[in-house]
Order: structure tokens, then C-alpha cells, then sequence
């Protein structure tokens, strides 16, 4: 899945075939590891770059054309080849503007080589890379801009579920839904709920929603406990707002507290968690035993990451992620917060990556678990392969993993057992 739900690609990369493919090719791989280092969420950006040579037949064409149609932004890689090819100049650029519009903030340009004044969209911003230049360079300036529209379509795409409370909760309910709009986010349900409201009508709303907010005021409010317990038995994404300071209620796959409305800074937060919990980031079935989150270099470790999966898994443990994720994703630790807190542990586990990139994944998660106390309770290990390193004594890990037969504190610390 692309990281925008409704696209098979987030984007389409077009280029002068004459100009060869191995630059581009490289420029790909480099564009979605910074992409995916970068945008919220664990979905894997998901971009198109074709590697036949269109003379190769209508079947080619075909493809090319279902690529465009099914991508979000068009980035061009511009030469003197480029502007001078008929499939690029009168196919494919002319497909994307007519679904989009002629100057459409979904168009990118990058200059490969120089062509003068000349540009496929003048009108629209350009990035210089040429043959001699740094590609890294190129990706570093392209990266805010992507990101920025990427994470603005995904937050346009995202169907909020904003429960109707009681009449004690009505004004901070549309306090709620005006800041989020004016975010760009869609609002559902469409109608206010009361409390005649049928449950089918409330299921079929958090269903087709991807996360919700539900409002408890310090009193009984059957209504809004009712749509809380449906987004918890449909195993949805669900935050809590409360004007009560001691509210008890946990989703039961997050264990985040409450935000607390009466917090200046409540909205700010409240804003911030929506945005890491993006609906289609990994939730464990309802019922489930929440998962433990291994961190490891995929580039280096992942037989080890392997290895220990398969023990995890003899135990009656999940594992999360349940698939390599790109090289080196844990460069931030703090896109990871939402997948952490539906964690019940982490381990850190590396043969062949380096003390310091270790040293440094324990430390960012360290910090991140004091700034945010679900994290911080998490039970953590290292798992270590042969002789333990000296430097493992530095870190903060509660457990060390050698055999099957230390995983056994482990998991029960973290509950899983």
C-alpha cells in the first residue's frame, strides 16, 4: 500500500529513456528511503518509475498510462532529452495536467541537465541537480515539499470520526471539528448523533472512518460510551478528550492517557496524536495480544531480526514490524511513537550494525519514553548475539536476550505472557 490509501503510487517518475536509467534508478531507491524516514506513519511510500523502452509496444504505453492515473504527484526528471521526447512532452505530462490542471501543485520538476530557460511547466518551481552535482543535494531540497503536499493529501484523505457527546460536551465538540477542518481533514458523521441514534447507523460511521475523538465530560454520558466501545469492538484507532482531570478510560490497544482539555496547550496535542496516528498505520485485531516492537538495522541485522522473530513466535508473541521496513527507519524515533504505544515491549537487536547507531537508537527511545509515559513504560531487552558487547552495559535495556530461555522474563515483564 502507497502511504496515500487511495493511490497505488504516491509518485510518478518520468524521464527521457535516452538519458539512461541507472541515475534514475539510483535516484528512486534514494528518494523513498528520505521519503520514508520523513513522513508520518509506517506506510511505505510507493513510487512509479517504468524501466522498459517504449518502443517496446502498446503494452508498455498501457502501463505507463495506469501508472499516471494511479499517482498522486509527477515528479519529471528534465534534460535537454526530455523536453525534446514526444512520450514525455505530449503523453505523459499532458495526462497528468489534464486530470489535475495545467499548473498543478502536484507537479515537480527536477533538472538533470541544464536546458536554459526552458521547462516542461514553466510556471511551476524547479530543483537543479546536473551529472556533476550532488543527487543527495537535489533530494534534500525536493524533501520538504514532497513531504508537505504528500502529508497534506493524506490528512485531506483521512475520514475523522468526531463523536457527539452529551449536551455537557456539544461546545467543545465543535471547538474540535472547526480546528480540524480548517486542518483539512474530512469530518464524519455527516448528521449529529443523539441519543436516539441507532448503533447500526453509529457502527457504519466509525467503519468507514480511519480514527475518532470522543469527548467525555466528567459525568455519565451513555452516548459518547456507546460510540467509544463500538470504535474499540471495530479495533479503530480512538483518542480520548476530557474536561475531567482524573479520566480513567484507555483504548485497550493504547494505553495513552486522556488529553486533558483543560491543558492550553490541549488542542496543539490533540492535533500532534491524530497526525502520528494515521488510520492505516499497523492496528492489532481487537482481542489480540498487542505485539512487541523489535528495532533493528534491515540493512545489516535482518537475519538476526529474523532469527529472533521465529523465537518470539515459538513463545505465542507477535512481532512488530512483520516486515524488513527500508534501511535504516529508525533514524527518528519519534515517527514510530504511535506503533510504540501499541506495543507491550521493545527489544533492540543488532549483530552487525555499529555501537554507535545502537547507541543511538537506545537513546532516542529513551528520551522519546520520557516525553511520553506509554513509552516509557515499555519493557525493554537487547538482544545480543555471541559475546555481549561492552558497550551494551551503557544502555538501558531491562533484559538481555541470549537463548529461548531468556525470553521467558522478558515477555512476562511485558505482559505478553
Amino acid at each position: 500500500m502507497a502511504f496515500l490509501p487511495k493511490y497505488e503510487f504516491d509518485i510518478f517518475i518520468s524521464y527521457a529513456h535516452a538519458d539512461g536509467r541507472e541515475w534514475v534508478e539510483a535516484l528512486h531507491d534514494e528518494l523513498t528511503v528520505a521519503l520514508y524516514s520523513r513522513l508520518p506513519g509506517r506506510d511505505r511510500p510507493a513510487l512509479f518509475l517504468d524501466k522498459h523502452d517504449l518502443r517496446a509496444g502498446d503494452a508498455v504505453d498501457s502501463k505507463i498510462a495506469a501508472g499516471i492515473e494511479n499517482s498522486a504527484l509527477f515528479l519529471a526528471i528534465v534534460s535537454p532529452k526530455y523536453l525534446a521526447s514526444p512520450p514525455c512532452m505530449r503523453q505523459e505530462i499532458p495526462t497528468f495536467q489534464d486530470r489535475y490542471g495545467p499548473v498543478s501543485n502536484r507537479i515537480f520538476q527536477l533538472v538533470r541537465f541544464p536546458t536554459g530557460d526552458k521547462l516542461p511547466v514553466p510556471q511551476l518551481k524547479w530543483v537543479n541537480c546536473d551529472e556533476k552535482g550532488s543527487r543527495a543535494a537535489a533530494i534534500d531540497e525536493l524533501m520538504p515539499v514532497l513531504v508537505e503536499r504528500l502529508t497534506q493529501l493524506r490528512r485531506e484523505m483521512t475520514q475523522l470520526y468526531v463523536a457527539w457527546p452529551g449536551l455537557a460536551g456539544v461546545e467543545d465538540r465543535k471547538w474540535i471539528e472547526s480546528e480540524f477542518r480548517t486542518q483539512g481533514y474530512v469530518i464524519r458523521p455527516d448528521t449529529a448523533f443523539n441519543q436516539y441514534a441507532g448503533d447500526d447507523s453509529i457502527r457504519k460511521e466509525l467503519a468507514n472512518s480511519d480514527i475518532s475523538i470522543h469527548i467525555f465530560s466528567a459525568g455519565n454520558d451513555p452516548l459518547a460510551e456507546r460510540q467509544f466501545r463500538t470504535a474499540c469492538e471495530l479495533g479503530k484507532p480512538a483518542l480520548i478528550v476530557t474536561r475531567n482531570p482524573e479520566e480513567p478510560r484507555r483504548h485497550p490497544l493504547d494505553s495513552s492517557p486522556a488529553i486533558y482539555l483543560g491543558d492550553p496547550n490541549a488542542m496543539r496535542h490533540l492535533i500532534e496524536r491524530v497526525k502520528l496516528n494515521p488510520g492505516s498505520s499497523f492496528v492489532p485485531p481487537a482481542g489480540s495480544a498487542r505485539p512487541v516492537f523489535l528495532l533493528f538495522k534491515p540493512d545489516l541485522d535482518w537475519r538476526c531480526a529474523a532469527d529472533l522473530t521465529r523465537m518470539l513466535r515459538t513463545h505465542g508473541a507477535e512481532v512488530f514490524p512483520q516486515s524488513d521496513p527500508y534501511p535504516n527507519p529508525y533514524s527518528d524515533i519519534k515517527l514510530h511513537r504511535d506503533d510504540l504505544r501499541r506495543c507491550a515491549g521493545v527489544i533492540l537487536c543488532g549483530e552487525d550494525a555499529s555501537e554507535r547507531w545502537l547507541n543511538k537508537v537506545d537513546k532516542d527511545l529513551t528520551l522519546l519514553g520520557k516525553s511520553d509515559e506509554a513509552v516509557g513504560r515499555l519493557a525493554r531487552a537487547e538482544y545480543v548475539v555471541g559475546s555481549p558487547p561492552k558497550a551494551s552495559k551503557q544502555r538501558r535495556s531491562e533484559f538481555i536476550i541470549r537463548t529461548k530461555q531468556d525470553l521467558e522474563p522478558f515477555l512476562k515483564a511485558a505482559g505478553v505472557q
